[in-house]
Formats: structure tokens, C-alpha cells, sequence
């Protein structure tokens, strides 16, 4: 078919088209609407995974926690683990990104404001990673600077609890507070779920001077998996690291207690990659629905033009030129509802914004452009496939018939 022959056929089914105008509309309205559907499903369905993920780091599944096993481990001894053995452990665990030591320094007790005290807080000891390893969220003022960890100097983030009970509203920062008889200037404000609620955080290097230990041996260590993919292979090398460091076996559960929610977190991404596949697939059954009823009115309008035809066939009009103006009109309808769907749904995604799951989680809408050009191949086919049906009835018509039929 050529350029004019093209042209002609287009004219055709736009002339077509045009004569019924509410019936093109309404035609072009189901197209519309799945299209639409679509799009504002796919915007929100691809965001699904990412901000799965971040609700599974906001609740703290990908925080790891090795703590030696208080109760005594293998041959009645508690393994301790020295702080200077940090590196070469985290050396020997390719699948570990970061690790933070935490420690403990026994040093819990009264806490004094300039106005105000508490009777009792926990003050631990962290590493300047610690908040990447935890990704514990600081809500005002600033985390640890590695230089001020190299210096042990004394300063403190202390929990959004605590702040709220010593400070009564207005803004620690700067002040000074009195804990485990030392002095802190506070630089930060820290909230998290997975810690003691009224807690104060020093550098590790500050805190080793408060315990009974020095910090020689860290309490806890806290750990980050490369991704969550790695995270049985971390917990494994870290395991095993650890007991061949100090001589234990890393198989027995009395050496060591490792938090992690490992299954809870593939369980729930799981679902949420089943969850995504069901969206697409609902849109894409609303656009598929509203291709089959384009096509479906089109047939009708067929039936309703078959003295049209058949004179137009006796008139020496090829099967072939009826069958490509009657798929065209199809097209058309299908092409121009897709459209105005895609204009449609856009316009709902910037009235609707980001959707707000919790206080810090936000489904964002993203449009992946590689889908939405699939689903216009796929809105084409469809309507050409349905199309089809009511294109061969046209060309097939016999024109003494169809010229009797009034």
C-alpha cells in the first residue's frame, strides 16, 4: 500500500468516524479509561519493590546484630570479641559492607540538664558508621564525625525520648548535659525502634575510657550485608570468622545470638513483587478490555453500514481497501482513547503526588518508559487483532446481498 493509497484509507475512516461523533467518543471513552488506569498503576506499581525495601530498613531488617552469647558458649566460656580484631573480621567477610562496634559501658543512670534531670538512661559507645550500619535516623542536629571518634571527644546524640523529658520542647542543641559522670555537649537528636528509648550515643573511642573493660571487647557488632541479597552469605562468613578467630564452633547457637530478619524481609519482598505483577496485570486488563470494546462497537458500526459497503464493493472497491479502512477506524478509535487516557492519568499523578505510607515512607510515582512502550505495542496489537473480525465480515460482504439488505 502506498503514501496516497495510505492517506486515502486514513480519510476514510476519519470521514467515518466523524459522522457518528458520541458513538466515536463513547468508543474511544473505554480506551480511555484503561489507558489511564494504566498508567497511574504502572506509575505506582514499579515504586512498589524500592519502597518495600525502605519500610523493611525503616523497621530495621537490615540491621544485624552479633552479640555474644551471654548464658556461656562452647566449653562454659563467653566468647568475647577484642576491638582491634574489627578489621581482620571485617576482612574476612567479602559480603559485609560496614561494620560498627557498639559497647556497652555499664555507665546507665541519672541524667542532668541545665533545668532539668532523668532518672536513668543508657549510655553506649558506637562507632561513627553506626548509623549507616542501622541507618538510624537523626532528627535533629548532626551524627558523629570520624575525627571527633579519633579523638574521643565528648560529645553525645541522646534519644527523641529522652530529649522530650529533659528539654520539655525547645531545641537541645549545643547545651550540656551530665551522664555516667561525665560531661556531653549534645550535637543531635536520634530516633530509633531497635533501641532502648532513653539512650544517650558517644564515640566509641569516648566510651572506651567509662567501662570496666576500656572497650577492649565490644558489646555488640552491628553489620550491613553488601545487599540484601547477600545477607545468609554475610551472616555465615561472619560466623564463621568469628569462630575461627576465637576458636569456637560457628555452628553451636549457645556462642552467639545474631538478630536478623532475614526470611521476614524475602518473604515480604516477595510479596511485594507478586503485588506489582498483579497491578500491571490488572491495568493491562482494563486496557485490553476497553481495545476489545473498541473494536466490538466497531463491528457493530459494520453491520449498521452494510448497504455502505456492499454498494461501495459493487462500485468496484477491493475487499482488501474495505478491510484496511474498517481496521483503521479501529485503530484510530484505540490510538486516540490511549492518548487521551496517558494525558489523563498523568494529570492524576501530579494531583495525587507521592502517597504517604507512614510518617517516613512515600510511595513515589515513576514512570518506566520501557513499560509504557510496551503497553502501546501492546494497546496496537490488540486493536488490530480485535479488529480483525469485524474487518473480514466487511471485505467478505457479498454486494447483490448486502445491496438487499435496507
Amino acid at each position: 500500500m502506498n503514501a496516497d493509497v495510505a492517506l486515502s484509507v486514513l480519510r476514510e475512516a476519519l470521514s467515518s468516524l466523524s459522522a457518528h461523533p458520541l458513538r466515536s467518543a463513547l468508543t474511544a471513552l473505554s480506551v480511555t479509561f484503561g489507558a489511564a488506569v494504566l498508567l497511574v498503576l504502572l506509575s505506582y506499581g514499579t515504586s512498589m519493590p524500592d519502597t518495600t525495601s525502605d519500610m523493611l530498613r525503616s523497621m530495621g531488617s537490615r540491621e544485624f546484630v552479633v552479640e555474644p552469647e551471654r548464658r556461656g558458649g562452647s566449653r562454659g566460656r563467653r566468647i568475647q570479641i577484642r576491638y582491634v580484631d574489627l578489621p581482620a573480621i571485617h576482612d574476612a567477610c567479602p559480603s559485609i559492607a560496614t561494620i560498627a562496634p557498639v559497647y556497652s559501658t555499664g555507665r546507665g543512670g541519672p541524667v542532668f540538664a541545665t533545668h532539668r534531670s532523668w532518672p536513668w538512661a543508657r549510655i553506649s559507645g558506637v562507632g561513627s558508621d553506626y548509623k549507616t550500619v542501622t541507618e538510624l535516623r537523626v532528627v535533629e542536629g548532626r551524627w558523629f564525625l570520624p575525627q571527633e571518634e579519633e579523638l574521643a571527644e565528648e560529645v553525645a546524640l541522646i534519644s527523641l525520648p529522652l530529649r522530650d523529658g529533659l528539654y520539655d520542647g525547645y531545641s537541645p542543641m549545643g547545651e550540656v548535659i551530665d551522664a555516667g559522670g561525665r560531661r556531653f555537649r549534645i550535637i543531635g537528636v536520634f530516633e530509633s525502634q531497635s533501641v532502648f528509648a532513653y539512650s544517650l550515643f558517644v564515640p566509641y573511642t569516648t566510651a572506651m575510657e567509662m567501662g570496666d573493660t576500656g572497650g577492649r571487647f565490644v558489646s555488640e557488632i552491628a553489620f550491613q550485608p553488601r545487599s540484601q541479597a547477600l545477607a545468609t552469605e554475610a551472616i555465615d562468613e561472619i560466623k564463621q570468622a568469628l569462630g575461627t578467630l576465637y576458636s569456637f564452633d560457628a555452628d553451636d547457637p549457645r556462642t552467639l545470638e545474631i538478630k536478623e530478619n532475614t526470611g521476614f524481609a524475602a518473604k515480604v519482598e516477595a510479596v511485594s513483587m507478586a503485588l506489582e505483577w498483579l497491578v500491571l496485570t490488572i491495568a493491562g486488563v482494563a486496557l485490553v478490555l476497553g481495545c476489545l470494546g473498541a473494536a466490538n462497537v466497531v463491528g457493530i458500526a459494520v453491520a449498521e453500514r452494510t448497504s455502505e459497503l456492499g454498494l461501495r464493493k459493487a462500485l468496484g472497491a477491493p475487499a482488501g481497501r474495505i478491510r484496511a479502512e474498517v481496521l483503521a477506524e479501529t485503530l484510530m478509535l484505540c490510538l486516540a482513547g490511549g492518548v487521551i487516557g496517558i494525558v489523563l492519568g498523568a494529570t492524576a499523578i501530579a494531583a495525587l503526588g507521592p502517597l504517604e505510607l507512614t510518617e517516613l515512607i512515600r510511595l513515589e510515582p515513576r514512570a518506566d518508559v520501557g513499560l509504557l512502550i510496551l503497553s502501546l505495542i501492546v494497546l496496537v496489537v490488540t486493536a488490530t487483532v480485535a479488529g480483525l473480525p469485524a474487518a473480514r465480515r466487511a471485505a467478505s460482504l457479498d454486494p447483490v446481498v448486502a445491496l438487499r439488505e435496507e
